[in-house]
């Protein structure tokens, strides 16, 4: 049996030489002394790794470690320290997380190639091409390939979610790469700077420290990117808390004791720990809870450990024996685990003196995932060759997925924070069937948890016997019946319903699937009227070749999608028909239905018509089509051209009349502006119109007319505004759509006034 341990507070490395990033001009004080103090940290490196893998390729480390040095031999942290401290630490680090000689060799080098005149050619020269993929792997996309620090940001994460899926080695370099540079962030020289990476390290390092199961790393990292973002709150906690330690020590020794006799009462042996709190924890329940430090009382805790699964239910009846639990707050993790497989039992008990006592309970197996997460799921031998990601990291994988669908850097950073949030619910389905889904999960985001095919038919659910909405949010402990129906279609609405990954990639692909196929359809028929009007002989009808020569295409498909979509325009792809056809005769649509060119009256000329501009034309006020919208024209009697946009409703009707459709395209012109109209419901609350044209103005975007309707705490808000293009408009509905208490943004179809 283990005793009690001696430190509450979590124990925090001391600030050691180096930095958290970059390097310093600074010439060391001492040269001389600098090289024998590396010397030294070479054997002492040497020495540690081999102590925890005495099997470690000695002559490959001591090749890196020489390299190390000799790369960053010109370069100083901000301390004044050689650079190559940095390097050497997170060698250890990963060594701790034992792991093999390639993934420290490559810790070793991991700044080499982005910080010194030494590349990727060399590395993997000098060190194969395993070294070489996990070094490329964590360095950093140049600020060259960027115009934002934040987007550089983005495609660094994407680059490296990438990496981890072929090696998972990848985010354990960088775990251990940014623990050294958050133990040495105090001597980073720029506070707006420290409180950056403090703030991404809380956000996405220590959230994925959880999810892969690194209980001890998440907690270090939370409490060292406290201590940075907020250091008044940590100081005056660190003192509340050495202030009462002793106090809860003695608590803790006076339970131990009552405990270990219980369960050798009971024959049952384990090992039982104090366990101390961590300050951010701490810190984080008295924000929720709106409380003081000295109103918390669960400070207290107890871990036992055992050798069987059956023990652990065993320890849990001896515990409530001897101390009342506290109903509301036991949690069974070996039942059903965490998304990270952690396993324990959790509960809470009326201990000495009425204060409350968390004990968890877990096997020997248990423990040592739960410590040490995906060091404990994958074996690290010398010379194994497998590291790609197993079931375990079945998230991994379904993140690889939906980034596929997002181009935007701002957005995917949203949805990786988004996907990273460690709050998880438990629902069940009609036949008692548990469902783990993230904090925040919607009746639409159950429909797909169970199958792609149920969401996407989904149009509602009974939630514990009631009828709920899509957008339902669920809570833990419901139960859940999805209602759907054969009619029901997708929307682009639905991807700000739903908050899990899987949703939103199987929303995405339904959605690129229907525009396709409705772009091929589409492409087929107009194709298809050309031949028919041209008289194209059958034979002809069914050879490819020149469609191939033209355009590249490989396939009916991809022609009649290109078509479709306007890549390739009626008219191009009917003057090759023409050709095909024994009149001859080269007419136009608009020759053959006899529509006069009529020089255009309007100052409307971003669209050309058949390829020929200058034409009488108009854009419908049904749908206010603008720049970068798909398109079609409709020859009208008197009017000249109608554009439509291709999804609205009124220009569909028309469409059938198919004798009077024309190709269309734009032709944007410089500082040219079209109208548009959009539609803003919202929750009614002070200061949200002054938000929402914050928006506007913000995008560059002016407004001419505005609305409002209020029924009970709902607003309905419609704007007509000028615009340059689409790209433009869906920027500004994507911000709008951030807006506080904003529930949708569209585009209206009807064209009344504002």
């Amino acid at each position: 049996m283990a005793s009690a341990d001696s430190s509450i507070i979590p124990e925090m490395p001391l600030p050691s030489a180096g930095s958290d990033e970059g390097v310093s001009g600074q010439e060391p004080l001492n040269p001389p002394e600098i090289e024998r103090s590396l010397d030294r940290a070479k054997e002492n490196l040497i020495d540690y790794v081999q102590e925890r893998n005495p099997d470690c390729d000695e002559a490959l480390l001591r090749k890196a470690i020489d390299f190390t040095i000799l790369a960053h031999k010109d370069q100083f942290r901000h301390s004044g320290m050689p650079y190559v401290e940095h390097p050497f630490e997170v060698a250890k680090l990963l060594a701790d997380f034992n792991m093999d000689t390639v993934t420290i060799v490559a810790g070793l080098l991991h700044d080499v190639a982005e910080d010194t005149i030494h590349g990727l050619p060399e590395i993997r020269r000098e060190f194969g091409d395993e070294v070489a993929f996990l070094v490329e792997a964590v360095t950093k996309i140049s600020a060259l390939q960027s115009h934002s620090r934040a987007e550089q940001q983005a495609e660094t994460f994407r680059k490296m979610l990438v990496s981890m899926a072929k090696d998972i080695r990848v985010i354990m370099i960088k775990f251990a790469d940014r623990l050294h540079n958050m133990r040495t962030l105090s001597y980073h020289g720029k506070e707006d700077r420290r409180r950056d990476i403090a703030a991404e390290t809380l956000e996405v390092y220590a959230p994925l420290a959880h999810r892969f199961g690194l209980a001890q790393l998440k907690w270090e990292l939370e409490d060292l990117a406290f201590k940075h973002l907020n250091p008044d709150a940590y100081k005056s906690l660190v003192g509340k808390v050495v202030e009462k330690r002793e106090e809860r020590e003695d608590y803790v020794r006076g339970v131990l004791g009552p405990a270990k006799d219980a369960l050798a009462k009971a024959g049952l042996d384990a090992k039982v720990f104090g366990r101390p709190k961590h300050l951010y924890s701490i810190w984080m329940k008295m924000q929720t809870r709106n409380c003081q430090f000295e109103d918390i009382y669960d400070l207290h805790a107890l871990r036992i450990v055992v050798k069987t699964l059956g023990d652990c239910y065993g320890v849990l009846g001896v515990m409530h024996s001897i101390w009342p639990p506290l109903q509301s707050r036991f949690k069974d993790y070996i039942a059903t685990p965490k998304s990270n497989l952690y396993q324990s039992l959790h509960t809470t008990v009326i201990g000495p003196g009425g204060k409350t006592l968390e004990i968890q309970i877990r096997t020997e197996e248990m423990d040592r995932v739960a410590e040490h997460g995906i060091a404990a799921h994958w074996g690290y031998k010398e010379g194994s060759s497998s590291r790609e990601i197993g079931k375990e990291n079945i998230w991994l994988k379904q993140l690889l997925e939906w980034q596929q669908d997002l181009t935007d850097s701002s957005e995917f950073m949203e949805y990786f924070r988004r996907d990273l949030a460690p709050s998880e619910i438990f629902v069940f389905t009609p036949k008692g069937d548990l469902i783990q889904l993230p904090k925040g999960a919607t009746v639409l985001d159950f429909g797909f948890s169970l199958h792609s095919r149920l969401g996407l038919r989904c149009v509602g659910a009974r939630v514990d016997g009631n009828m709920a909405p899509l957008y339902r949010t669920l809570q833990t402990g419901e139960r859940v019946e999805i209602l759907k129906s054969d009619s029901q279609r997708p929307s682009k609405d639905w991807l700000s319903i739903v908050v899990t990954s899987k949703a939103k990639h199987a929303i995405r692909r339904w959605l690129r699937t229907e525009e396709m196929a409705h772009s091929i359809q589409l492409g087929r028929e107009m194709l298809e009227r050309e031949f028919r009007q041209a008289h194209v002989p059958a034979e002809k009808q069914s050879d490819l070749k020149p469609f191939t020569t033209k355009f590249g295409v490989q396939t009916w498909e991809t022609l009649w999608e290109k078509i479709g979509h306007g890549e390739i325009t009626l008219g191009a792809a009917s003057a090759i028909v023409q050709e095909l056809s024994p009149l001859r005769k080269k007419t136009s649509v608009l020759d053959r239905i006899g529509f006069r060119r009529t020089p255009k009256t309007t100052t409307e000329d971003s669209v050309l018509v058949s390829g020929i501009g200058n034409m009488l034309m108009r854009f419908a006020t049904c749908c206010h089509p603008v720049p970068g919208d798909r398109i079609v024209g409709y020859v009208t009697k008197g009017r000249g051209v109608s554009i439509h946009r291709a999804n609205c409703p009124e220009g569909q009707r028309l469409m059938q009349d198919k004798d009077r459709v024309v190709p269309v395209q734009w032709r944007t012109e410089r500082d040219q502006m079209f109208n548009a109209h959009l539609e803003i419901t919202a929750k009614d609350r002070t200061g949200l119109l002054s938000d929402l044209t914050g928006v506007f103005s913000k995008s560059g975007i002016n407004v001419e007319r505005a609305s409002i309707v209020t029924l009970r705490d709902q607003v309905r808000n419609r704007f007509r505004v000028q615009v340059k293009d689409l790209d433009q408009l869906e920027n500004a509905m994507e911000r709008l759509r951030k807006v506080a208490g904003v529930t949708m943004v569209s585009r209206r179809q009807s064209g009344g006034e504002v």
